[in-house]
This record gives C-alpha cells, structure tokens and sequence, in this order.
C-alpha cells in the first residue's frame, strides 16, 4: 500500500501534462516601516496582498504564480498608507487615462534547472524549492520534478544581477505565493540550502556563497521623446504585424522635465518598428501646457498632418521639426531610441546592464562645503550632471548613490532629502539641483540610509547595521581612544564618539605622533578581539582618522549597495577626490570596478594613483574637468569602453556560435 502511495506521488511529480506554471516575484525596491501592499491586473487591483517583510532586514517579497492559459505581461504598483508607488526594477507603462503602473514586460523568462545529482539518490522524493535576492530571501519557489529527473521552475525576472540558493525539503510557514497558494516563507528542519555547478558563484557581503545569474534586457523598443508636450500619444505598428497600427500614451521620465517615454515589447529581435507621435501643445499666450487637438487617423490608421504631431500644423512652442516621411519614423531594431529635434537615433548605451554611480559629494558632485552646509552647490555644473543622469542612465535603469565621508545626522538627513528634488532647471543655492539619490552612505561607510516612503524620510538601513555588528565593540573602541588621548596629552583629540554613528569613532591626531598613536590603538583593538581598520584622510599637521568596523568603509558600503540594487561590480562606478576615497576608488575584494578621480583631487589621491598596480589603473579615468562636469566626462569615458568591449563580446559570439560568459572583461585603459 505504501509503494502504491509513493508510486502516485511520484507520477504526479513527472505528469507531463500538467500545465505549465510561470513565477513572477515581486520586491519592492524601496524600505518601508509600514506594510506594504501589492494590486495589479491579476486581480482587478484589489489591496488583499500585503508583501511579507523581514523586519531585521528590511528585505520583503512575494510571488504570484500563473499556469499557461494566463501567461502574458502583468501591470502593478505598490502601495503604502494610501500612497501609490512603481517598482523601479520594472519599466513602467501609461494607460490611455494617463495611470502609470509598472509591468512585467521588460522581463525575461529564466529557466532554472536542480540537477538530480545535487537532490541525491531518491531525487523523486525531495521536494525542492529556490529563494533568492529577487524576492528579498524572503520567499521560496517550488521547483517540479520533470521527466529527466531534475527539478525545474520558470522564473520571470527583470534585468540585472541576481542571486539564489536551492532550498531543499522545505517546511511551510506561511503563504507566499498567492492564486493559488502554492508556496511557503523557505524555512526547513533543519536548515538545508544548495548552490549548483552549473551556475556561476559569487561571496555576498555577509560571507554567504550563492549562485548568480545575469538577465539581458528582452528585446523591445524603448522611445525617449525630447519635448515639451504636457502629454503624448505614441501610434505604432511592428513590422510584419497585421492590421491597424496601434496606440499607447507615453508618461514622464521621473526627474528630468523635458523627457517622455513609451516601452513597447518587441515580437522578436529581428523586428523593426514605425510610428508616429502626437501630443499637447504649449499655449504661449496662456504660460502653461494644454492639451492641443490631437491628430485623426487617416485611412491607413497613422495620424493626419492637422494634429499636433511631427509633421506640419503645430501651433505652439514646442513644435517638433519635420521628419522625412511625412512625421513617420522608422527604428530598424529593438533599443532605446532617442527623438530630438525631429531627428531619431538608437541610444547604443542602453546596449549595456545598468550602471550604479556611486559618488562623493565634497569637491565631487558639489562644492566643497563650509560650516557644516554640505548642500552647498555648484549650481549649474551640479545640475547640468543631474540631467545628463536623468536623460541618459536612469532611462536604462542606472542608480546613483551619494557616498560622504561626513557625519549627517538623520535629523538632517531629513532636512537635507528636500534640497534633492526632481526636474526643474538651475535654483539658487538654497533651492537645490542635486539629483534624487536611491542611497546615502555616510560617516565613511559606516551608516547607510534608504528613503522611508512611509515616514517619508531617510532612515538606516538595519540589515547593513546587522552587517557591521561582527566583530565590532564600539565600547573598547572608545576607552582605548579615551586612554590613548590621556597618554598623548593634547596631541589628539575626538571628533565623534560613535554616539551618532555606533561603527566609526574619529579623532583628529597630530601627524608627528600618528604613526606611533596608531599602533598603540590597533595592537590594544587585537588585544581586545574587536575587528577594525582604520581610514586616514586630509594632511598637515592634524589628520583625521576614523576607526571603523571591519564591514564598513566607502568601498565595502559600495559593494553592499550594488549587490542590494542587483548591479554587477563591474558596473558600479565610483567617483571621488580625497583620502577617504580610496576606499571605493581602488579594488575591492570582489576585483576591480571603473572609478573616475576627480582632476581637482587632493594630494594624497594622486600619490595612491602612481603606486597602483597597471591593471588596478586601467579601471580608472581621470577627467579633464573638475567636479560635477568631470563625473559626466568620467561617465561617457566608460560608457563608450563598455560599448567596445560589447561589441567584441558580440563579434566572439557571431564568430564562435557560443554563449558568452557573463563575466566582463577588464576594461582598457581609462586614462584622461
């Protein structure tokens, strides 16, 4: 009887013609102190779903499962306290009424395989799931046991990095995965998790071994209109397609006036695609944007000339030039094309995985400031860097990061987050032109800080306190500077005692005696067990120096954020120009990333400069201009190295009909 009962399990595990499922999870990528709720199309945009979210970690996810008859792309937000929020993970979409939701359709479906080898000899009797960074570690996705006696799952992800573990013989906690309810918070007794051979492997911050894998962006077409059309209506058609062409309604590109997108999903990769755009006017008379009389469609479907579109009969200011064609344009391939000026051209960097700018503020982005006002601004040059961000990485799904050596109290954080806003042009000094960040690291990477959409502040992230924990002891950190204070009678004296930052103390120590100061403080640290390292910048007769946990620094918060934000090393940049710089500037553990040091650095930055390795220099660029026009200078300088080393990738895969490795090669010499 029990053979009987093992014997039907096992023919419902391989049942070929089961139908077949689709995951899709859901992680806000934003940090959250209240619940967090997900609607959609799935379900009529009903708020009965709240995300589960690991309060520890600030990390939540879930995951909707489809079988076939409802496979296709999914719209959605999030939603807090009554507030709507997009994923920034997922393009977004406008409706005809002019909603923009985000959508699963700049997703790819990734097939995820657990050899029978790793379940062992009786595979058919393991249950077998997978958890990931894609829904925050959160929740785990059953795998089924197919007819070649390896377990498999259909997993619908964004473009990007992420990683993941098999988690084997789970024990159900809670639900996870909704209509139906088919999945489990991974808990397991005991606890039995599995990497794979087949997959790459990477070290996380935390020390943990995982399996990565990168997603390509799917082929699809993304329209950039430069315009200053208050709304805008795109009318398409791809190639090969039968009967009337279609329209769509383009929405804004958050922080950045000017600039209207459309994302439409492209039915292969060799397609190409025509259409026209029409849209409001700007009444002059008025000083403000309406909407103009949009164009009728002709016979064919296309808009006739006497509409406000590309063609002739516009009547407002933002008139578009005419196009050969008759207001008709035609992208020849999936990308990112750009409209300008009546002239359109693909974007060749969105060829490429986003990139995470991860940048200093003092003397970098801004100017250096004085009597603690660390907003203080190079107005034009700060915000000339902000929109070329905003036009030409964020669309591709780039990040940017402020990475400050100071010591910012949350309390001014939160006064601070105002003076970064979104579009509008160059304000006084006081009205602020810096972008919007999606991360701040202050205090030399001891503290990093996530926009709380629910307090609508900044606030710490707990899981990279948790990290910094190991090994530290902020209480003999500070008697062992307080001790080493007394014995150097006035030759040193404190900064911050770690009462606002519980990672970091600094003192200010007279250069004569800080050789000697250092070494009494790191062989009592060893002494006491507490794991530590210390960061020296700005020279004369005081230096600074901070003693930080062994997890923090400028380059270690770098790397944590990037992996956070699913962004390879490779493709996170960082930009600086002081001593306490180098700590991103230079390789990490992980191996080399681009860096650009700034023209206007201090000196000690271009003494590392001549001591590093060739290969370390070849990362790095050094441009012409200083702050905030030199990080965009930087910027294109390693955009167009990654596009030439893409298009050989591209030209060793045509030639040799193989996959590429994910792996990047080192980039070439970056030299200003």
């Amino acid at each position: 009887m029990q053979n009987d009962a093992k014997e039907a399990q096992q023919q419902r595990l391989v049942l070929p013609k089961a139908a077949k499922k689709k995951y899709i999870p859901f992680k806000p990528d934003f940090f959250s102190s209240e619940p967090v709720q997900l609607a959609g199309s799935w379900n009529d945009w009903s708020l009965n779903v709240t995300v589960p979210i690991d309060s520890g970690r600030g990390e939540a996810g879930l995951v909707v499962e489809l079988d076939e008859s409802q496979h296709g792309n999914l719209t959605y937000k999030y939603n807090v306290g009554g507030k709507w929020h997009l994923a920034r993970s997922d393009t977004a979409a406008a409706d005809m009424q002019g909603c923009v939701n985000s959508s699963t359709a700049g997703r790819t479906v990734v097939p995820l395989t657990f050899p029978s080898a790793f379940a062992g000899p009786r595979a058919h009797e393991q249950s077998v799931h997978v958890i990931g960074s894609f829904t925050g570690w959160q929740v785990a996705i059953p795998m089924t046991l197919g007819a070649d006696g390896n377990h498999h799952c259909d997993v619908a992800l964004p473009p990007g990095q992420h990683t993941l573990k098999f988690v084997m013989n789970a024990v159900e906690q809670e639900p996870g995965l909704f209509q139906p309810r088919a999945g489990m918070v991974a808990q397991a007794a005991p606890p039995k998790y599995a990497i794979v051979d087949t997959l790459e492997r990477m070290t996380l911050a935390s020390g943990d071994i995982v399996n990565v894998i990168h997603v390509d962006p799917p082929a699809t077409f993304k329209l950039l209109y430069h315009t200053q059309f208050s709304e805008a209506y795109v009318t398409y058609r791809f190639s090969g397609q039968p009967g009337p062409p279609q329209r769509l309604r383009m929405h804004h590109q958050p922080g950045c006036s000017g600039l209207m997108l459309a994302h439409l999903p492209a039915p292969g990769p060799d397609c190409s695609l025509e259409f026209s755009i029409t849209g409001a006017t700007y009444d002059s008379a008025a000083s403000l944007t309406t909407l103009g009389t949009l164009g009728t469609l002709e016979d064919d479907g296309w808009p006739n000339s006497s509409g406000s579109s590309n063609g002739k009969g516009n009547n407002g200011a933002a008139a578009e030039r005419d196009p050969q064609g008759g207001g008709v344009y035609t992208a020849s391939r999936p990308g990112v094309w750009r409209l300008q000026g009546g002239s359109l051209r693909l974007d060749d960097a969105s060829q490429l995985p986003p990139l995470m700018l991860c940048t200093d503020l003092d003397g970098t982005l801004i100017e250096d400031g004085e009597d603690g006002d660390w907003v203080r601004q190079n107005d034009q040059l700060t915000y000339q860097a902000s929109q070329h961000f905003a036009q030409y990485l964020a669309p591709a799904g780039g990040l940017i990061v402020f990475n400050t050596g100071r010591s910012i109290g949350e309390g001014a954080l939160a006064r601070g987050g105002a003076l970064c806003r979104h579009g509008g042009g160059p304000a006084g000094a006081q009205g602020g032109v810096m972008p919007w960040p999606t991360a701040i690291i202050t205090a030399v990477g001891t503290k990093v800080f996530l926009w709380d959409v629910a307090a609508r502040k900044w606030a710490p992230d707990p899981a990279y306190a948790r990290l910094l924990d190991d090994g530290w002891n902020l209480a003999e950190v500070q008697n062992l500077s307080q001790q080493l204070m007394r014995r150097f009678n006035g030759n040193a004296s404190c900064v911050d005692d770690g009462s606002e930052h519980p990672h970091r103390v600094s003192l200010s120590i007279r250069s004569d005696v800080l050789d000697e100061f250092l070494r009494h403080w790191g062989e009592g640290l060893d002494r006491a067990g507490v794991q530590h390292q210390f960061v020296s910048s700005i020279g004369g007769e005081w230096r600074y120096v901070d003693c930080i946990a062994k997890n923090a620094g400028k380059g270690r918060a770098m790397a944590y954020l990037a992996e956070k934000f699913g962004v390879a090393l490779e493709d996170a940049v960082a930009a600086g120009d002081s001593g306490n710089d180098l700590l991103m500037l230079g390789r990490l553990p992980e191996g080399c990333h681009p860096a650009i040091v700034m023209s206007n650095s201090h000196p000690e930055v271009w003494d590392w400069l001549a001591r590093i390795t060739p290969e370390e220099r070849a990362w790095i660029y050094t441009p012409k201009a200083e702050r905030a026009a030199g990080i965009v200078e930087g910027l294109k300088a390693i955009v167009a190295v990654k596009l030439k080393a893409h298009a050989e990738r591209r030209q060793r895969q045509q030639a040799q009909q193989r996959s590429l490795s994910p792996a990047m090669p080192a980039m070439r010499a970056l030299r200003g």
